[in-house]
């Protein structure tokens, strides 16, 4: 079955695929072509993107795999290998995070479809922006199947990256929540990498700004192994935050990225400091007990707190990272024994920016939040060249 327009949206893919796109379709056809895709790359009625690229004409010649490998389900380190029919399948989260000289040997272009969550430091756009790189210095065009941000394209919180802060868990100088497509992120890394790169983006059609994932009509593939359902993801920009910092995030649970919590966690009085913030963000926390079958505090029974929006509130949390900034202060502020400020100097690579990460050294909440909102407002102003929608 091949898609027509008659579909709300369709991702870059579908565009691809239903004729809505047939210059780029047509140079591809011509070339050897890199794939950078996983589980989460297919149409609309399911059809893995390799295969409905076979089916285009476009002669695929090698795969690249992100993080968790090509199925999605792995964690750690993932090792090169081939596919049943013997193509090349290059690991991009293992002994290397870019493509090699070797890998882009004889490719004309490589094509990326892989759907992102909507936060600076989920691997999959540092692992764009590292192909982007290595193809402008080989001369190998990009194109970038574009897919719908699931939390939505308005709203942007949280601190940009400082030079001293990037990672391959924070690689491009965004906010932690950048409301942007993949897409759209390809076209400003390329301007702030000054790259001299050959950019297409196929871009979503019928994908509006403030449309979140529900609203979409598409089926939810779980991106990663602890994101399985669109409300994780919509918490993840928040309580990611505090995923380096000793404290379990709801992994192993049935609510990844919408419990913290600790053998040691008081949640009362957590939750009593908390409580004016909580107010103000509209978000309200439960005190839980609960046992990680796997991650932080594997089989031990902890305490907790299990955040909900406030009745009434959205469904999507657009206070989820000012949530996790204030959880970092508060548990520094009431567990300093435990939560010590080593811990909450591991979270330095997420948060990204120092200046941030002092103040909530200092329970400063309304400082860091004050600078967190600055960036964010600065770069609501400096994306706007490159958005598609």
């Amino acid at each position: 079955m091949t898609p027509s327009s008659t579909f709300t949206i369709l991702p870059g893919l579908d565009v691809l695929r239903a004729g809505q796109a047939a210059e780029t379709l047509n140079l591809l056809c011509a070339q050897r072509v890199g794939l950078l895709t996983n589980h989460t790359g297919r149409t609309i009625d399911g059809l893995p993107t390799l295969e409905a690229l076979r089916a285009l004409g476009i002669q695929v010649c090698a795969l690249f795999a992100p993080e968790h490998g090509p199925t999605g389900t792995r964690e750690g380190n993932i090792e090169s290998g081939h596919t049943e029919d013997g193509l090349p399948i290059y690991s991009l989260y293992g002994e290397t995070h870019r493509p090699t000289t070797a890998m882009l040997e004889g490719l004309d272009a490589i094509i990326y479809d892989i759907q992102d969550v909507g936060a600076r430091f989920y691997t999959y756009s540092t692992t764009l922006a590292l192909v982007m790189e290595e193809c402008a210095r080989h001369g190998v065009a990009v194109v970038v199947l574009d897919r719908p941000n699931p939390i939505g394209g308005e709203t942007v919180e949280g601190p940009g990256i400082h030079d001293e802060c990037r990672s391959f868990v924070g690689h491009m100088d965004v906010p932690v929540r950048h409301g942007m497509t993949l897409g759209e992120l390809a076209r400003l890394h390329q301007a702030d990498a000054q790259l001299d790169l050959n950019l297409t983006i196929v871009p979503v059609a019928n994908w509006k700004r403030s449309i979140h994932w529900p609203d979409t009509s598409l089926n939810w593939i779980a991106p990663s192994p602890n994101l399985p359902d669109y409300i994780s993801a919509a918490w993840y920009p928040g309580l990611c935050l505090l995923e380096f910092s000793g404290v379990a995030v709801g992994r192993g649970t049935a609510a990844p990225f919408q419990i913290i919590g600790a053998p040691w966690f008081k949640p009362d009085r957590v939750l009593d400091a908390m409580q004016p913030w909580l107010a103000n963000l509209g978000i309200t926390g439960e005190a839980i007990e609960f046992v990680p079958t796997r991650a932080s505090y594997e089989s031990d029974r902890c305490r907790g707190i299990r955040f909900r929006m406030t009745a009434g509130s959205a469904n999507t949390p657009h206070t989820i990272v000012p949530l996790g900034l204030c959880l970092l202060a508060t548990l520094h502020q009431v567990h300093p024994v435990e939560f010590t400020t080593e811990k909450l100097e591991r979270s330095r690579r997420l948060v990204g920016s120092p200046p941030v990460l002092e103040a909530l050294l200092a329970n400063d909440i309304p400082g860091a939040q004050h600078l967190a909102q600055d960036d964010a407002d600065a770069f609501q102003a400096r994306r706007e060249e490159f958005l598609l929608y």
